[in-house]
């Protein structure tokens, strides 16, 4: 019974991650929010919206802009660096993300390990040459 329930809500996180995709990939072509890298590096450098969700202190709203860019970041691809590295930190971004929605136990540290800039940056970012 308890292999079954964990089944059942693997199967349903799954579903609703691919929904969540479709409704992103559907507002962009309709002219809404992009949820590229981009626009959440912008989020979250310019409007600190990790940290607010981290610390509980973000609104509904704040909340959910957050979950939908976190979960159309698998979707994306990085400027360098190898598909496996980035389906490994996004999926546990994901993970650490949905638990924190949650309210499981330690997500918020979880949620901030994820969160750690130097992860993503030091694989997948493209740094200006330096003169």
């Amino acid at each position: 019974m308890k292999r079954s329930f964990i089944f059942a809500i693997l199967f349903l996180t799954g579903i609703a991650t691919i929904f969540a995709a479709a409704n992103v990939t559907k507002a962009t072509a309709r002219g809404k929010q992009s949820y590229d890298i981009e626009s959440f590096m912008h989020a979250v450098k310019d409007d600190g919206l990790h940290t607010k969700v981290i610390k509980g202190e973000a609104t509904r709203k704040e909340q959910k802009l957050f979950s939908a860019f976190v979960n159309a970041m698998p979707n994306n691809t990085p400027p360098k660096g190898t598909a496996e590295s980035w389906a490994a930190l996004t999926s546990a971004l994901v993970q650490a993300t949905a638990n924190h929605r949650k309210g499981v136990t330690g997500s918020s540290e979880a949620l901030a390990a994820a969160m750690t800039c130097k992860a993503c940056h030091e694989n997948h970012k493209v740094y200006p040459p330096k003169e």
